[in-house]
């Protein structure tokens, strides 16, 4: 077997990071507040901060994602090599009862249902015999007592 590569989790989770500008922020916060800035106000340095911050969120994000990616490539190769040498393990022990299995232990097994079956059938031969032996003692029987209901009648 051979041991399988983890698929790129980068790839599967590429997100899209767009920071927000500053006429962005004064337009949502018209909207929302209905209070309207410049560009110079200090209020609009939580946008340049919130941005900032989410600089750093991305890169430890991309960070983590690199380092449970790697994680989970060394957990899946390790998994995979238990697997192969349990499967080996398993190969050479059917190897070794195939070997132990040969012709002359098949033969042994054929010769003894061949003889199996030649006493089961002078067993079922003299069953019979026996049978036929007491159905016709069993008619004798009857006739006798119906012999002697005659004479006592």
């Amino acid at each position: 077997m051979s041991v399988a590569t983890a698929p790129n989790v980068d790839a599967d989770f590429a997100e899209e990071w767009r920071q927000m500008t500053l006429d962005e922020a004064i337009e949502v916060a018209h909207r929302e507040t209905g209070i309207s800035y410049q560009k110079d106000d200090p209020v609009l340095a939580v946008v340049a901060i919130l941005n900032a911050f989410g600089d750093r969120l991305k890169s430890l994000l991309e960070d983590e994602r690199k380092r449970v990616s790697f994680q989970f490539q060394n957990d899946v190769s390790s998994v995979n090599e238990a697997i192969d040498h349990k499967v080996d393990d398993i190969a050479n022990t059917i190897q070794k009862v195939a070997r132990n299995l040969g012709n002359d232990n098949i033969q042994t097994v054929v010769s003894a249902v061949a003889q199996h079956a030649v006493e089961s059938d002078k067993i079922t031969r003299t069953i019979r015999r026996a049978f036929y032996g007491f159905s016709a003692l069993a008619f004798i029987n009857w006739m006798a007592v119906a012999a002697f209901y005659l004479i006592l009648k």
